[in-house]
């Protein structure tokens, strides 16, 4: 009997890529074989994003440039756009639709419907789950260097710009118990790094009859693993507690940096997207990591373009920027979202005025990494080495996620946290030598 090969697409944020290897052990568990060639591959699985336009219109690329390299593969498509607006990819030769409640599902769904002759779209109502998907301690069929950990599923906060809440639906926190025994396997498979991740990690504990949180999640994972790197991948601004700063401040196995959305810097926009913070909470809050963790990196996500924000509010989010000192930003123009408060909020923002001020924003942002890099000019950093690039440099990230690219003798160090000598900073990249025993 033909073993038939499965090959998985993931667009989007860490939570997909964490859910797609779930979906990618799943199938292998049940006799399927995982590949990376999709070309020969009988299965493809595109697990999709909607958080903006431009995502989603990607997602609908991606599908229609696989169903023309590989005509006979079954296709099936999940994740967030499946869950937003499935029907809208019906007439992609798709055979099969899903939302997020039923990743969980995957295979049985799949089995089922190659007995049905017409697509079928299995997409239930996300905001009707109040419990965790059930899950079990999985191998890991990547490398043994990173590995993404989730948490938590949902969002509670509806900013008035997104989306993510109604196609993930309400806060839902992962057993304690279930994450510490999936972090010991990572632990003993011999990982370097865990990365918890989730829709709202800061939000994790809060549906939980058992009081916890974050920073308990993580006092658990220094006591019951070995694994050297423990790294937050996002969190938000009121959600980075004074235990928390203290924690990372007196440990050296977390990792020191904070990944904190920002969004906007100015008050009158923070307030129509519904967030509750302000410019100066904000600025107060990244000073006081920098005290208590000089080496700390902070990096954001910032919007451009949200309804209303005009040159002033524009300047403002410019000036934070320059004072934040962020290691890196990821910066965006705001994409109206079908069934969010901003879709319908006047005031747009033109689409070359958006275009233009991200550009600006990106520029500052290259000078901001640049100057957090020169500060380590001279110093010892300890790499966890992933791979080599096209010129033959050794590559990888320090704990507060500097790139760091070195020479070294010929020999395998993936994997390996190898001493350095930091000598050169090249737009924000450091470039040195292995520091020998």
């Amino acid at each position: 009997m033909k073993i038939e090969k499965v090959a998985i697409v993931t667009l989007g944020c860490k939570v997909n890529q964490y859910e797609s290897d779930v979906i990618g052990h799943d199938f292998s568990e049940r006799g399927y074989e995982l590949t990376r060639t999709r070309k020969t591959a009988d299965i493809i699985i595109v697990n999709t994003c909607c958080v903006t336009k431009m995502a989603e219109s990607k997602s609908r690329r991606m599908i229609r440039h696989l169903r023309k390299e590989n005509r006979n593969a079954m296709m099936i498509v999940t994740g967030c756009y499946s869950q937003r607006a499935g029907h809208e990819l019906l007439d992609e030769g798709v055979a099969l639709i899903t939302g997020n409640a039923e990743k969980e599902n995957l295979v049985d769904l799949v089995e089922e419907v190659r007995r049905k002759p017409q697509p079928q779209m299995e997409v239930s109502n996300v905001m009707c789950r109040h419990q965790y998907p059930k899950s079990g301690v999985k191998e890991k069929e990547t490398n043994r260097i990173r590995s993404y950990l989730k948490i938590q599923d949902g969002c509670d906060q509806c900013c008035t710009y997104c989306i993510v809440p109604y196609v993930r639906g309400p806060v839902v926190s992962r057993p304690y118990d279930d994450i510490m025994a999936e972090a010991r396997c990572l632990s003993s498979q011999g990982f370097k790094e865990v990365v918890l991740t989730g829709i709202h990690t800061g939000f994790y504990g809060k549906d939980l009859a058992v009081e916890t949180n974050v920073t308990k999640v993580l006092k658990g994972l220094l006591a019951e693993t070995k694994i050297d790197r423990i790294r937050i991948s996002s969190i938000e601004p009121r959600e980075v507690t004074d235990e928390l700063i203290d924690l990372m401040a007196s440990e050296p196995r977390i990792c020191p940096h904070l990944h904190i959305p920002l969004q906007s810097g100015d008050n009158g926009i923070l307030e129509a997207m519904g967030r509750h913070y302000s410019r100066k909470f904000y600025l107060d809050l990244v000073d006081h990591i920098y005290q208590r963790i000089p080496s700390a990196a902070v990096s954001a996500d910032i919007m451009v373009g949200f309804p209303g924000e005009s040159q002033g509010a524009f300047e403002n989010t410019i000036d934070v920027v320059r004072r934040a000192k962020f290691a890196f930003i990821h910066a965006f123009p705001y994409s109206p979202r079908p069934g969010t408060k901003a879709a319908i909020f006047p005031h747009r923002v033109p689409g070359s005025l958006k275009e233009s001020r991200q550009q600006k924003l990106l520029a500052l942002g290259e000078e901001t990494k640049r100057n957090f890099a020169e500060k380590f000019l001279g110093k010892p950093l300890e790499v966890l080495v992933e791979n080599k690039d096209s010129n033959g440099y050794y590559q990888g990230h320090t704990g507060n996620f500097l790139l760091v690219k070195f020479s070294g003798e010929k020999r395998n160090l993936a994997g390996k946290i190898v001493s350095v000598m930091a000598e050169t900073n090249e737009n924000g990249v450091i470039f040195g030598k292995e520091i020998k025993e």
